[in-house]
C-alpha cells in the first residue's frame, strides 16, 4: 500500500531562515539601539523622497544669477562678501563657488543639496538625542521635521537651499550644543554652539534670531526660582552670551555696510502678513498642510484682491509681473485651515491639562514665528504685498526646525533642565485618549505632508512653456545648440531675453551674455560681429539682421560700394537719433580678419570673414556717419548701412 502524499510543499511548513535571523537580530538590540534604527530608517525613507523631488528639478531666479557669476570668473572675495538682495551670505556663496563651474549641470546641484539635506537631517537627530535622550518618542519631532512640507522648496530650489539647509544645520547643532553647556557650564560647548551660529549668519539673514532660541531654553528650562535667581543663572553663563552677542554684533554691522537703498514698506501691509503667516503658512504647515497651492506664472497675482493695500510691485509697469519659474502660493481650503487649528488648539490644550510645563516651548515659537512673520514684512512684503510674500513656505522652513525642538519639550522632559515635564497628579482634561489615536493622527498627518509637498514639487518637474517657462526657454537653447555641431561657437546678439525668462529689473542679468554664460565658449553672446545669430521667444536660435533700408548714398568704388583699409573710410548715412539701434553692413572682405567701426558714442572691434558676409554692430548716440577702418593689410567693401532693430531673418522680432 502506498503512502499518501500531501498537498502542501515542505518548504512552505519550514520557517524563513532569512525572517527568523532577522527577528534575533532585531531582539537583541537595546531599546535605544532600536530607536537608532528607526530613526536612520525614517531619514532613508526621506532621503529617497527628496531624492525624487531635487532630481527632477531645474534651476529657477537667482540660481542663473550664480552661475554667470562663477562662469564669468566674478566670484572672487568681493563677491562671496556682496549683498545679494538684502542678504548676506558668504557661506552659501561659497556653496555656490563649489558646484557653480559645472553650469547647466542640475545633477551636480541636486547632489549638493541632497548632502547638505542629510546633514540637516542627521544634525536634527543629534540635536533630538542631545537633548532629550535616544528614547522612543524622539521620533516624533523626528518624523515632523523630516516630513514638513513647509521645507519643500529647499528641496527643490538650489538659492533657497543654499540658505535654508546650513541654516537648519546651525539651528540644531547651536540649540544641542547650548544645552551642553547649559548642563555643564563647560566653555567648549558655548564655543562649539558660537560655531553654529556663525555657520547661520554667513548662510541666512534669520540667524540672528538663534540667539533668541538659545536664551529662551535657558530662561525656561535651565533655570528656576525668582527674578533674582533665573538672572544670577544666567550671569553665570555669561561666556555664552559674550561669544553669541560678538558674533551677531559683528554680523549686523557688516550686513549693514553692505546694504543698498531697501524697497519702500507701507504699514497697511502689516496686519496681513502677521495673519498670512500665522494663520494660513504656519497654522496649516504644522499639521501638513496647505494641501493646495496656487501656482503663479505671471500676470497679477491670484491674492492681489485681498491685499487692502496696492504693494510696490503692482504700482509700475504690469508687463513686469512675470514669472518664469513654478511659483507656488499655499492656498488652503477654508475646512482645511480650520480643521489644522482646532487640532493644533485640542493638542495643546491636552498636553497642558496632563502635564506641567509642557507648554514652555511656546516662548520658544511663538517669538519666533511673530519675528519671522516681521522679517517678511520688513523685506518682501514692501516689494510683492503680504498676500504673497505671506504664502511663500520658504520663508518659513526654519520655523519647522524651532517647532521639532518645542515638540519634543511638549512630549518628553530636557535631560538636566531644572524645569522638567511632570505628570499633573490631578489633569485638568481627565479622559485618556487611546495612544492608537495618536497613531492615527500622526498618520493623518504625514500623508497631508506628501500630498502638499507633492503638490508642490510637481511643477518643478514639469519642463514645459505653460508650468516652467525659464526651464523650457533654456532647455530650447542647448536642444538647438547640440544640434550646430560644425558652427561652434555660435555668435549670438547681446540682446534682452523675453522678460518672462528674465525680467529687465535684474539687469544685466536678463542678457544672454549673464544669463546664457555657463553655455561658453559654444554659445557667445557679443556687441559686435560677423553674421550673428538671436535668440528667439522661444529659445531657438536664429539668423539675426537688421531688416531696415539703407540709409547711405551708394558708394563711390564701382563693384564695391565703400572701400575700407588701413586708413579707413567715412560712409555718411542719414542720420540717427540718440537711442540704442544696431547697424548691418553688408561687406567683402579680401581675408579674415578684424574692422574697427565707430558710430555715435560707440567703437566696437568686429572680426570678419573673406567672402560677401554680413557683420552687426551694436551703436549708442547720435550720428550721421559711420566710419570703417581695416586691421593690417585687410581690405574690405561695405554695401549700405542699415540701422533699426534685429529682427530674425524668418521675421521674428527682437524680444
Amino acid at each position: 500500500m502506498s503512502t499518501p502524499t500531501h498537498d502542501t510543499p515542505t518548504e512552505e511548513l519550514e520557517p524563513d531562515p532569512v525572517a527568523a535571523l532577522a527577528r534575533r537580530a532585531v531582539a537583541r538590540l537595546t531599546p535605544a539601539a532600536r530607536v537608532s534604527l528607526l530613526a536612520l530608517a525614517l531619514i532613508f525613507a526621506q532621503m529617497i523622497f527628496r531624492t525624487w523631488m531635487t532630481s527632477g528639478s531645474w534651476f529657477m531666479w537667482d540660481d542663473y544669477i550664480f552661475l554667470a557669476d562663477v562662469a564669468r570668473g566674478e566670484d572672487g572675495w568681493d563677491w562671496l562678501l556682496h549683498s545679494h538682495f538684502s542678504l548676506f551670505m558668504p557661506i552659501s556663496l561659497f556653496l555656490v563657488k563649489i558646484v557653480g563651474g559645472a553650469g547647466f549641470s542640475w545633477s551636480v546641484v541636486a547632489a549638493q543639496i541632497l548632502v547638505m539635506q542629510l546633514v540637516a537631517n542627521l544634525t536634527c537627530w543629534w540635536m533630538l538625542r542631545t537633548v532629550f535622550g535616544n528614547r522612543l518618542r524622539i521620533l516624533v519631532p523626528l518624523s515632523f521635521y523630516l516630513f514638513s512640507p513647509m521645507t519643500a522648496p529647499a528641496g527643490v530650489w538650489w538659492s533657497v537651499a543654499i540658505n535654508q539647509l546650513p541654516h537648519h544645520v546651525a539651528i540644531f547643532g547651536a540649540i544641542g550644543f547650548h544645552t551642553k553647556y547649559a548642563r555643564t557650564g563647560k566653555v567648549r560647548h558655548a564655543f562649539a554652539a558660537t560655531a553654529l551660529l556663525v555657520l547661520g549668519l554667513g548662510s541666512y539673514i534669520k540667524a540672528p534670531l538663534i540667539v533668541l532660541v538659545l536664551v529662551t531654553i535657558s530662561v525656561c528650562w535651565f533655570t528656576s526660582g525668582g527674578l533674582r535667581s533665573r538672572l544670577r543663572t544666567l550671569i553665570r553663563s555669561w561666556p555664552a552670551w559674550l561669544m553669541y552677542t560678538a558674533a551677531t554684533v559683528t554680523y549686523a554691522v557688516v550686513w549693514q555696510h553692505q546694504q543698498g537703498p531697501a524697497a519702500p514698506r507701507q504699514s497697511c501691509e502689516l496686519p496681513g502678513v502677521v495673519s498670512t503667516s500665522i494663520v494660513d503658512a504656519v497654522g496649516t504647515g504644522l499639521v501638513g498642510g496647505p494641501w493646495r497651492w496656487k501656482l503663479w506664472t505671471g500676470g497679477i497675482d491670484p491674492f492681489i484682491a485681498a491685499s487692502k493695500c496696492v504693494p510696490q510691485a503692482y504700482k509700475g509697469d504690469p508687463g513686469l509681473l512675470v514669472g518664469g519659474a513654478p511659483q507656488s502660493l499655499l492656498s488652503p481650503p477654508l475646512f482645511g485651515l480650520v480643521a489644522a487649528w482646532l487640532t493644533i488648539i485640542a493638542l495643546t490644550f491636552y498636553v497642558w491639562s496632563r502635564h506641567r510645563n509642557a507648554i514652555l516651548s511656546l516662548w520658544v515659537v511663538v517669538p519666533y514665528v511673530l519675528l519671522s512673520a516681521a522679517l517678511v514684512y520688513a523685506g518682501r512684503a514692501g516689494t510683492w504685498g503680504s498676500q504673497v510674500s505671506a504664502r511663500e513656505v520658504r520663508y518659513f522652513s526654519d520655523v519647522v526646525a524651532i517647532v521639532a525642538l518645542a515638540i519634543g519639550a511638549a512630549i518628553m522632559p530636557i535631560i538636566g533642565a531644572k524645569q522638567r515635564l511632570e505628570p499633573r497628579e490631578d489633569p485638568y482634561f481627565r479622559a485618556n485618549i487611546p495612544r492608537k489615536a495618536f497613531v492615527v493622527l500622526g498618520v493623518i498627518c504625514l500623508a497631508g505632508s506628501i500630498v502638499s509637498t507633492v503638490t508642490y514639487v510637481a511643477p518643478w518637474h514639469d519642463a514645459s512653456a505653460r508650468s516652467f517657462p525659464e526651464r523650457a526657454f533654456v532647455q530650447n537653447v542647448r536642444d538647438d545648440l547640440e544640434e550646430r555641431t560644425s558652427e561652434k561657437p555660435v555668435l549670438i546678439a547681446d540682446l534682452p531675453l523675453p522678460v518672462v525668462v528674465a525680467n529687465p529689473v535684474i539687469y544685466p542679468y536678463n542678457l544672454p551674455s549673464r544669463k546664457l554664460a555657463p553655455l561658453e565658449p559654444d554659445l557667445v553672446a557679443v556687441l559686435a560681429g560677423t553674421d550673428l545669430h538671436m535668440i528667439d521667444a522661444q529659445g531657438g536660435i536664429q539668423t539675426a539682421t537688421v531688416p531696415d533700408g539703407p540709409r547711405a548714398e551708394p558708394g563711390p568704388v564701382e563693384n564695391c560700394g565703400y572701400f575700407a583699409q588701413q586708413n579707413g573710410v567715412r560712409i555718411p548715412i542719414v542720420p540717427v537719433v540718440n537711442l540704442p539701434f544696431w547697424a548691418r553692413m553688408d561687406y567683402l572682405a579680401s581675408a579674415d580678419g578684424h574692422v574697427t567701426v565707430s558710430a555715435g558714442n560707440s567703437i566696437r572691434t568686429v572680426a570678419v570673414k573673406k567672402g560677401l558676409h554680413s557683420m552687426l554692430v551694436q551703436t549708442e548716440g547720435a550720428y550721421d556717419h559711420v566710419n570703417v577702418t581695416t586691421v593690417g593689410s585687410l581690405s574690405v567693401c561695405v554695401d549700405n548701412v542699415h540701422v533699426g532693430n534685429i529682427q530674425s531673418t524668418n521675421g521674428g522680432a527682437t524680444s
